[in-house]
């Protein structure tokens, strides 16, 4: 479809729209635009106008776009009678009866004005232009600003309680982008003539998957902020903007002036648990709460798992219906490796994928660069992923590009299978970003909390993992009572939310198991950054027998388990984290109240870590 086709589909939905205390809208200009562009371009001018006057007055027949010139010329007061016709000439038109109120309106106000924008040569010389490279935005910008045209006529006469509003879908095909800067430059046309003959009313809502070109005064999602000039502005998301912020911040460009991007939000755990309930084939408990987790509320990864959770649901029998979701058949389902699917992410990237999922090991894209994960060819790539909508700034980040979670966990996936020289991915990813964090040039970040985010990443039930956790338990266990509490809650918050690629067949007990299985510490921790000092000690309220490294070392493993929902689906390790950070609160000098508090704060099973 091309531009003025789409403006003719849209002149037969505003036609068709009939309301009876209001004068019918007719779009005579489009109408005729469009009659002019389904003729030959090899005609002479002067065949092309005799031809066109013959469409006009009924005596030929109507070539192409049949069916909705068909439609249009009804509305419009005509006469076209079909007969039957084989699918390659589907809807060819062998005769037209029009009223005289039809060839008014082509003949004489669309021509008119046809004329006057072109010139002498009038409607024929959209012909030539629609099927020249060069002319082809200028006939379809040409087509739109008779569609404005007509718009403001319809609505002018008399009064009408609303404006014309257009809702487009996927507007990232090529069609959809050529209408939609034919239409921008046709506003911008408009905006410019010496006498403005007053504002159009429509309005056009349209949905993007991909970056549309906006011109420079909008910055890409993903741009980070020191690459913005000044003056530019970030799209802002769906529940902050308004008419009011959009005039307020106008691009200085008339052709530009005209956008408002902004950004839809992915599907919030509420509107998964509405489509989980449409979807699921047997009663019990849903598991929203893990398909929201698990996707981020991708849209379309979280119809793939819904739909694979309704397959598997059709199989069960009835002793199944109320337990058939254990733990191990969520982690079996088939949510990440889906490179078939038409909308993964990767099903048609040309690139190869070591760098990028290297890249995901890092919290964000700058450090990424940093550590040396990303060579400057990617930079390219990034461009690309941004103009996809895969990456952000997040402002915890200092504003840096981060990706889209869904698409992190997919990289992830790739980097644990991947091998470099010799030697896993995942453990030269992090590795490479354990030496940016603990070099002296991080300068005010906690370099020592965010290596043992990258460390903890790295452990496994091997001795060497098993190794790894012991230094990630003794930095936390050596900070506790040393610095503030809050600051010791966010840090390790910060530590377990590290990625982990632990095997998915293993039931979650025997995981924990298996890391838990060293022999217990010292009481006080030892060998860690800071000493654990006496506080450590039995006392009548804590348990005999638990030293506090034991309970920070469950406390670590818990959590680590929790904040990955492809490990832990049923969230099991909630209660366990939450028990946890009670005991730990009789270890605290100071601050109990916040480690209590934060234990509550596992009692909301609503809360979306």
């Amino acid at each position: 479809m091309r531009p003025w086709e789409m403006a003719a589909q849209i002149a037969k939905c505003v036609m068709g729209d009939r309301w009876p205390q209001f004068s019918p809208v007719k779009l005579p200009r489009v109408v005729l635009g469009n009659l002019v562009l389904s003729l030959d371009p090899e005609l002479e001018p002067e065949e092309a106008e005799r031809k066109l006057y013959d469409l006009i007055r009924g005596r030929r027949g109507i070539p192409d776009n049949a069916r909705t010139l068909q439609e249009i010329f009804d509305l419009l007061g005509g006469v076209l009678p079909v007969p039957p016709v084989g699918s390659v000439v589907a809807g060819l038109i062998d005769r037209v009866a029009r009223g005289r109120r039809l060839v008014e309106l082509l003949e004489r106000r669309a021509m008119d004005w046809y004329r006057d924008r072109l010139g002498s040569g009038g409607a024929l010389g959209l012909l030539r232009a629609g099927e020249t490279e060069d002319g082809f935005p200028l006939a379809a910008q040409i087509v739109c600003e008779a569609l404005l045209e007509d718009l403001r006529e319809g609505w002018s006469r008399g009064w009408r309680p609303r404006n014309c509003l257009l809702l487009l879908d996927d507007v990232d095909t090529p069609c959809g982008r050529d209408f939609l800067r034919a239409l921008t430059a046709a506003r911008a046309h408009r905006a410019d003539l010496p006498e403005p003959r007053g504002h159009d009313p429509l309005l056009v809502v349209a949905a993007s998957r991909t970056w549309p070109a906006l011109g420079p005064h909008w910055n890409l999602p993903g741009t980070p902020e020191y690459l913005t000039a000044g003056g530019t502005r970030y799209p802002p998301q769906a529940r902050r903007a308004s008419h009011g912020d959009w005039l307020a911040g106008r691009a200085p460009s008339r052709r530009d002036r005209w956008w408002y991007p902004v950004l839809l939000p992915d599907l919030s755990r509420a509107e998964v648990a509405r489509m989980r309930e449409t979807t699921r084939q047997r009663p019990g408990p849903s598991h929203a709460g893990f398909v929201y987790a698990l996707t981020g509320g991708y849209p379309p990864a979280v119809e793939h798992l819904l739909a694979a959770m309704a397959d598997r649901e059709r199989g069960w029998d009835a002793r199944q219906e109320n337990d058939g979701w254990t733990e191990q058949a969520l982690r079996a389902l088939p949510s990440l490796d889906w490179r078939s699917h038409p909308r993964h992410p990767f099903r048609d990237f040309s690139h190869d994928l070591d760098d990028l999922a290297a890249s995901s090991a890092a919290a964000n894209l700058a450090d990424a660069e940093d550590a040396g994960l990303l060579s400057r060819p990617w930079r390219s790539v990034l461009e690309e992923l941004d103009e996809r909508m895969w990456l952000r700034t997040d402002p915890a980040q200092d504003m840096a590009p981060v990706f889209h979670p869904w698409l992190r966990r997919l990289l992830l996936l790739e980097l644990s299978r991947r091998r470099r020289r010799g030697r896993p991915l995942w453990d030269i990813a992090h590795e490479s970003l354990e030496n940016l964090y603990g070099s002296p040039r991080e300068g005010p970040r906690d370099g020592l909390a965010m290596v043992m985010y990258h460390r903890l990443a790295r452990v496994g039930t091997e001795p060497a993992g098993l190794e790894r956790l012991r230094e990630v338990v003794e930095l936390l266990d050596g900070r506790f009572n040393r610095i503030d509490m809050a600051e010791w809650v966010r840090q390790y918050n910060w530590i377990t939310s590290a990625p982990n690629r632990l095997p998915t067949g293993v039931p979650l007990d025997d995981l924990y198991g298996e890391l838990n299985r060293e022999p217990g510490e010292p009481a006080g921790g030892t060998g860690g950054e800071e000493t654990a000092g006496t506080d450590a000690g039995p006392r009548r309220d804590r348990p005999a027998g638990t030293d506090r490294a034991t309970v920070v070392r469950g406390l670590v493993i818990d959590r680590w388990f929790l904040s990955d929902p492809a490990t832990d689906p049923l969230r099991d390790r909630r209660q366990s984290v939450k028990e946890g950070l009670k005991l730990l609160a009789r270890y605290a000098a100071t601050g109990r109240a916040v480690l209590v508090n934060e234990a509550r704060r596992y009692d909301r099973e609503d809360d979306d870590e």
